[in-house]
């Protein structure tokens, strides 16, 4: 796990200022080792490359794992590929022979040399051969071209710029290319993703924050010229769910795709366990950690520590129950107890160390920090399982929803109606229902309102509507149509699988995730999200995900008996922090200074009183108002002060 960055096509004295100054925005991603290289484009005809590299040592914890990394090429006068890579590809060990019988042998035991000798081996589809979760740039000296990937899920970032002079950067995190300063990225906040961030609580689709600055796709590659400029995108991968008319044709039957699932669950465990340094597991007293726990002591046995974060507030801590799993299992247990003075006395810190604005992402900050704490340095998360196996409540809310609007379908000409006078007379609850009047009748759009932290009338009231955005939903119009074309022809579960997987996972949980825990020097590994366990758990057929009445009964089956019962006997139950009473307690002066300060709003193209105004409705007890909304403009307030962020004058 490491922080990379880089340059293609940028005028060399300008690229050299810049660099020193993007590794130091991403060393928190890397504190065992760092490195800049500087390759000459082989033609002659283009700036040199830059490539940066910081270092968090997993696997092969010598110096001869250092990056940028060249490889050797058999002719010793050829110029070597060079690669900047993170994340960890977790089969890398089954290919030393392979590319040693191709001519290709290995001097590391480490993965990133594996890349370099798979791509000379079989180009760019060597990607399809490896499982893991990573993100490159490989400079091709021979072909004068750079190789861009991003694994399948999208567990790994990767971040994409092209400068007005031309050119191309790239970095595992914004911060690192605002840091390349001003005249390379300047700080403009892109308003249709400021429009997704009022609308879900994180930015949604594939730009960002800042203008001009987009994510390379999940399951993508690209290929540039050594100034940059794009040569050929692909596709190598999507979540494949099979729709309705080809259930019966791929439809498993409930054991056998059981069977399935555990075997492939056991594997991506497995694999998922090598390292070099400490390794644990983030237990809280839910299904998804406890089923890799179990798992993890079949394939690996006991010796393995488990971590748990405890609240000093009852409503809030699962410790007792976290710990009990670990007894069952024989496992060893740390739990580390905050209180809301420890959060609070660290909140400015976790709100520095958000990448991009979110509502979410703060327990996860606090639990690496407790990781790393603990001694670990890996910790697997059972992130993904919800959405794979219908854990979330959205799972029997959509198809409430929809069921409900269809039997009401004489209430849509007064929706619109209903929808204002429930906004200003109701509470949150009303609101939403009556915005379900309001709005087309489509599983999408019923999911995407279950999520939504300011409804339409409540964003109008803050900023204008950009062009590119879905007036309901808020998010990009793009995303919208992609999240369209993913789900068609599918059951409603797994539509709304899809959903989960393809927006809420992957636009505000896996971002958090890497965010906040590399902040602390943490690498969070995923085995749920396995790209073959996605395979198989989308390619079955809701009726299998439903409760019998246990929760996520699939996931339970294949994980087996020796699951502890407790984990699926009790209420399901979220982490979250008593933001309410501390927006009205211990952070009542820094919010509403935050949302007073009409400076901020204005430059970021609000109406600059409307914050104030929704401030002096929480502080009156309005019904109307949450404190996640409150949370969501200090969020914003911070994080726009802090980098710059301005509109586009």
């Amino acid at each position: 796990m490491c922080g990379i960055a880089g340059m293609l096509g940028v005028a060399e004295e300008l690229a050299k200022a810049a660099a020193p100054r993007m590794l130091t925005a991403m060393r928190h991603r890397g504190p065992d080792d760092e490195g800049i290289e500087v390759v000459a484009d082989p033609q002659g005809r283009a700036p040199p490359a830059v490539l940066i590299h910081t270092r968090l040592a997993i696997v092969d914890l010598s110096s001869a794992a250092h990056q940028p990394m060249p490889d050797k090429p058999p002719d010793e006068t050829a110029p070597p590929n060079w690669i900047v890579f993170n994340g960890e590809i977790y089969n890398f060990l089954a290919f030393h022979d392979k590319l040693a019988s191709a001519g290709w042998p290995c001097r590391t035991r480490c993965d990133t040399e594996v890349i370099l000798h798979a791509y000379r081996a079989w180009g760019e589809s060597s990607v399809e051969k490896l499982h893991g979760m990573f993100a490159w740039c490989l400079l091709d000296t021979q072909r004068s071209t750079a190789w861009f990937c991003r694994d399948h899920l999208g567990i790994k970032p990767l971040y994409l710029f092209r400068p007005r002079g031309g050119g191309l950067l790239f970095a595992s995190e914004l911060r690192t290319l605002l840091a390349a300063g001003a005249d390379l990225v300047p700080p403009l906040v892109n308003a249709f993703a400021l429009e997704s961030f009022l609308a879900q609580g994180a930015v949604y689709g594939a730009e960002s924050i800042v203008q001009g600055v987009h994510l390379l796709a999940p399951g993508q590659s690209l290929t540039t010229d050594w100034l940059g400029r794009a040569v050929k995108e692909r596709t190598y991968w999507r979540i494949p769910f099979t729709p309705l008319a080809q259930e019966g044709a791929r439809d498993l039957a409930r054991d056998q795709a059981e069977h399935q699932l555990g075997a492939t669950l056991r594997q991506a465990v497995q694999m998922q366990l090598l390292a070099d340094v400490p390794l644990g597991l983030f237990l809280s007293g839910g299904i998804d950690s406890a089923a890799l726990a179990t798992v993890a002591t079949e394939v690996a046995g006991t010796d393995i520590q488990t971590v748990s974060i405890g609240f000093d507030q009852p409503q809030f801590d699962e410790t007792q129950t976290a710990e009990a799993v670990a007894t069952a299992l024989g496992v060893g247990f740390r739990s580390v107890r905050l209180t809301g003075q420890d959060i609070l006395d660290h909140l400015t810190d976790a709100l520095t160390a958000a990448d991009q604005p979110t509502v979410d992402g703060f327990n996860v900050y606090f639990v690496a920090q407790a990781a790393r704490r603990a001694g670990l340095t890996v910790a697997l998360s059972g992130l993904g399982g919800d959405e794979l196996f219908g854990g979330y409540a959205s799972f029997a809310d959509v198809p409430r929803a929809l069921l409900w609007r269809r039997r009401t379908r004489w209430a849509r000409p007064i929706g619109r109606t209903f929808a204002r006078l429930m906004s200003t007379t109701g509470g949150r609850p009303w609101a939403k229902a009556a915005e379900m009047f309001r709005r087309q009748c489509s599983p999408v759009q019923m999911y995407l309102l279950r999520r939504e932290l300011f409804l339409p009338l409540e964003r109008r009231a803050m900023h204008p509507l950009p062009a590119e955005s879905d007036p309901d939903a808020g998010i990009p119009q793009a995303l919208l149509t992609e999240l369209l074309e993913q789900s068609r022809g599918l059951d409603v579960v797994n539509q709304v699988s899809c959903f989960e997987l393809s927006s809420y996972m992957r636009h505000m949980l896996l971002r958090d995730a890497d965010i906040f825990s590399m902040a602390h020097g943490l690498e969070v590994r995923v085995p749920l999200l396995d790209h073959r366990l996605v395979e198989e758990a989308a390619s079955i057929a809701g009726a299998h995900k439903r409760p019998d009445p246990r929760p996520k009964p699939l996931l339970l089956d294949a994980v087996g008996k020796r699951l502890p019962a407790l984990v699926y006997t009790r209420p399901k139950r979220g982490f979250t922090f008593p933001w309410e009473a501390w927006l009205r307690g211990p952070l009542r002066s820094y919010a509403k200074k935050a949302l007073s300060d009409t400076d901020v709003w204005l430059g970021l193209g609000f109406n600059p009183a409307a914050p104030a105004r929704l401030w002096k409705r929480f502080e009156a007890r309005d019904r109307r108002v949450a404190a996640l909304q409150i949370l969501a403009l200090l969020i914003l307030a911070h994080y726009s002060v802090r980098h710059g962020l301005r509109k586009i004058l």
